[in-house]
Order: structure tokens, then C-alpha cells, then sequence
């Protein structure tokens, strides 16, 4: 007669237990999946793109010299 709250017990931890299993293993997955695609993703240099598109604003304002 003992054994039933055990029983109870035993099935309301285990219905806890999978979803946040699935859940740190999704986070786990994830994380590690962006850890390499930070490391192996070549990121285009930004500030050397916006030196490029200031030369060019600065060179449109400048008046053609003959």
C-alpha cells in the first residue's frame, strides 16, 4: 500500500524531467552549433567596407576639377 505515492511520485518527476532534458539538450546543441559558426563563419570586414562607402560619399560631394 506504501509503494503508491512512490509510484505517484515517481511518474509526476518523470513527466518534469524529459522536457527539461529536451530543453538543455536543445540549448547544449545550439550553443555548440554556434560556436562554430562563429568560429568557421568568415564575417566580412565592416570597418573596411565603411571607409569604402565614405570615400565614395566624400567623393560624389566634391565638385569634378578641370
Amino acid at each position: 500500500m506504501s509503494s503508491g505515492w512512490y509510484q505517484v511520485a515517481q511518474n509526476s518527476v518523470s513527466s518534469v524531467t524529459l522536457p527539461i532534458l529536451f530543453l538543455q539538450l536543445g540549448f547544449t546543441l545550439g550553443n555548440v552549433v554556434g560556436m562554430y559558426l562563429a568560429q568557421n563563419y568568415d564575417i566580412p570586414n565592416l570597418a573596411k567596407k565603411l571607409e569604402e562607402i565614405k570615400k565614395d560619399v566624400d567623393a560624389k560631394k566634391k565638385p569634378p576639377s578641370c
